[in-house]
């Protein structure tokens, strides 16, 4: 029995070290984006291999077919200050853009080394919507038709400190006056009237 578990021990030891990421630390924010309410990193150019185990921590996990009806297209991933240069790699977790055209013409956010222990990229042009000549994209890893070389995409909700999409500034101030239209109900139906 003993030596039962100390078996099961070991093979859960290297079992975990085996798929552990390239880069145990936070996803830094320049490498994921903020679309619907959700936080989406470009986790792996492959299906199947993502490592959620350090990640799970704060938040991150795998798309609902739901969600992933919905999800980013690659030219999304693309902004100013993004954690991977045009034509370079991330200097903290190494992460680059391979399979690219012109279509990427800028910085983009790139996790791959986040969440897996074999891959420090991405396939930009396999990307959903990439708009690479060469190749349109194709669906993300999870999505109707997705294929055994599909990119994957990993979620979390965004973090309450992110600054609200431009489309949900109307419902933020129609709430905050909800809320202060309830208040001053309140409080007049609570003021006491009397007569002298």
């Amino acid at each position: 029995m003993k030596k039962l578990l100390l078996a099961t021990a070991a093979t859960l030891l290297i079992s975990g070290t085996a798929n552990a990421a390239l880069v145990d630390m936070e996803v830094p924010d320049n490498a994921y984006i903020t679309v619907g309410g959700l936080d989406w990193a470009w986790a792996a150019p492959l299906p199947g291999i993502v490592d959620l185990g350090f990640q799970s921590q704060f938040g991150w996990r795998l798309p609902t077919a739901e969600e992933l009806a919905n999800a980013p297209t690659a030219g999304q991933f693309l902004f100013d200050g993004a954690n991977v240069p045009l034509g370079g790699s991330d200097p903290v977790s190494g992460a680059t853009f391979q399979f690219t055209d012109s279509a990427l013409n800028m910085a983009g956010a790139v996790a791959s080394p986040y969440f897996n222990n074999s891959f420090f990229h991405v396939d930009f042009c396999e990307g959903l919507g990439s708009g690479c000549d060469r190749f349109s994209g194709a669906p993300w890893a999870g999505q109707p038709g997705s294929s055994n070389t599909a990119e994957s995409l990993v979620v979390r909700f965004a973090s309450a400190g992110a600054v609200p999409e431009p489309a949900t500034w109307a419902f933020m101030i129609f709430g905050f006056g909800a809320i202060g239209g309830a208040l001053r109900r309140n409080r007049k139906a609570n003021v006491k009237v009397s007569y002298a």
